[in-house]
């Protein structure tokens, strides 16, 4: 189950990598998220920059504030990871009451996600042709919606309550 479970911790904390990393652990969980995404920040950097075929000109501005936006993200995943594995650890008897409070954190963390989202992408359409910014806008969401497809898959669905 702990493989399991790093896995889960890897996926949620919104990294994504074309090459497999191994799973290292660490005194806590938010430790591990730390340095997996340490570890695989390079990876989505080096898709993000195959893609964007930046000018030396360009990238001088665009990579201080890709990094930037990054780390914003990071923050919202930080809490993405602590509902998944309150979720894992209270499954398969999650009480209403907590899964109503998670339901909550995840809708408010979605939105703090899209708004983080909006705000970035203004400013890289400011900074960088509107082209260049919308090929950022499809390179990330590639990146996010193939993370998100697997770690939708670890995790179990919801069991329904007896009325």
């Amino acid at each position: 189950m702990k493989f399991s479970r790093s896995l889960i911790v890897l996926l949620a904390a919104g990294l994504a990598s074309v090459a497999p990393v191994p799973l290292v652990s660490a005194g806590s969980v938010m430790d591990d998220v730390a340095i997996l995404r340490a570890s695989l920040r390079l990876d989505r950097t080096a898709v993000v920059a195959e893609a964007m075929q930046l000018s030396e000109e360009d990238g001088k501005v665009f990579w201080p504030l890709y990094r930037e936006y990054r780390s914003a993200l990071d923050r919202t995943h930080d809490g993405l990871v602590k509902i998944v594995l309150e979720y894992f650890d209270a499954y398969p008897n999650v009480p209403e009451k907590k899964a109503a409070q998670m339901l909550k954190d995840y809708t408010d963390l979605e939105v703090e996600l899209a708004e983080t989202r909006e705000t970035y992408l203004r400013k890289f359409a400011k900074t960088l042709t509107a082209g260049k910014a919308m090929r950022l806008a499809q390179v990330e969401n590639r990146i996010d919606l193939a993370l998100r497809v697997q770690l939708a898959s670890l995790i179990p669905v919801a069991p329904v309550a007896a009325k």
